[in-house]
């Protein structure tokens, strides 16, 4: 059997917009599967909604949630050997299944992936843009590192590492993808699409801004960090997805051991540079917020690398509605 396991928080019209894309998939494609949704206390009308679909079993997290949980509970309360996890903002492409199973309906692969398309909407939920996620694509099969929430395993492989850590607020995929990195399980990313995902724009500013307070910032770098700090490729990421955070660092450490501001003015100058060369494609408006963000950003996870330590849920609390 396979298992489509989907989370979701307060998703509405785009939970609707993925429960009929998994249950297109399995009518499509002829599988013995199931559906799985696990609620993270939605204040919204995404329970009336998952209550059309008559087909989806329904759980409903009681105690302390985050993703990480919420994909816990789905597979413990999941029959398949296959695992398929989707988030509720995501609407999967059939003809993708297609192509990781066999005529069995065996996952052909360990841990695999695809690639997808960003639908960007502002805060009133207008559509802007869409484009594919250019950090995780790839124009030809190729094997990554790591994942984001969406992916299929087998349930063996999932298990070997004991699924996700439930401490991480955010970033629990990345830290899961580490980890079977580094027992030489890694994820194929194949070039096709596997779903559409709807989303607002990762560069607005409120959801830059909101992301010191809801884990965005710190899970995925200090926490991370830390726990994998032997691991070669989480410090690969960090060479090149933080590297003025690592810089910031070693200006510190040079300033206060030479009684001299410079260090510091010189790591200032080289996230300026950085920010600029994120932004050469898009222009440079509101360059000035971007920067101060990204500043404030890293002198949060230095703080956080020495006085952050989060505990890990030890129950998992939820009902099935």
């Amino acid at each position: 059997m396979i298992s489509f396991i989907i989370i979701g928080r307060n998703e509405g019209w785009r939970l609707k917009l993925c429960l009929k894309s998994a249950e297109k998939t399995i009518k499509q494609c002829k599988l013995n599967a199931e559906i799985i949704y696990v609620d993270s206390q939605s204040t919204d009308d995404s329970l009336r909604v998952v209550k059309e679909f008559a087909l989806v079993k329904v759980f409903v997290i009681t105690g302390k949630y985050n993703a990480a949980i919420a994909r816990n509970i789905g597979v413990k309360e999941s029959q398949g050997d296959s695992l398929v996890f989707l988030d509720g903002d995501m609407e999967v492409n059939p003809d993708f299944l297609s192509l990781i199973f066999d005529d069995q309906q065996k996952l052909k692969y360990d841990f695999v992936s695809g690639n997808f398309m960003n639908y960007y909407y502002d805060d009133e939920g207008n559509f802007l843009s869409k484009d594919f996620y250019k950090k995780i694509y790839c124009a030809q099969d190729t094997y990554q590192y790591t994942t984001g929430g969406l992916f299929a395993i087998k349930r063996t492989i999932w298990e070997s590492v004991g699924g996700m850590k439930s401490k991480y607020k955010k970033g629990q995929d990345l830290d899961f993808g580490y980890r079977l990195a580094n027992r030489g399980v890694f994820l194929l990313r194949k070039k096709e699409c596997m779903a559409n995902h709807h989303t607002i724009d990762y560069k607005n500013e409120k959801r830059l801004w909101r992301s010191f307070s809801d884990g965005t910032y710190v899970y995925p770098r200090a926490v991370l960090y830390r726990d994998h700090f032997f691991n070669k490729y989480v410090l690969k990421r960090l060479l090149t997805s933080d590297p003025t955070w690592l810089m910031l660092m070693m200006c510190i450490i040079t300033s206060a051991t030479e009684s001299h501001v410079y260090p510091l003015l010189v790591y200032v100058f080289f996230s300026v540079a950085a920010v600029m060369y994120s932004m050469r494609k898009i222009g440079f408006k509101g360059l000035f917020n971007r920067v101060v963000n990204h500043v404030f950003r890293d002198i949060f996870n230095v703080f956080a690398l020495f006085l952050f330590f989060p505990r890990k849920t030890k129950e998992l609390a939820y009902k099935k509605v």
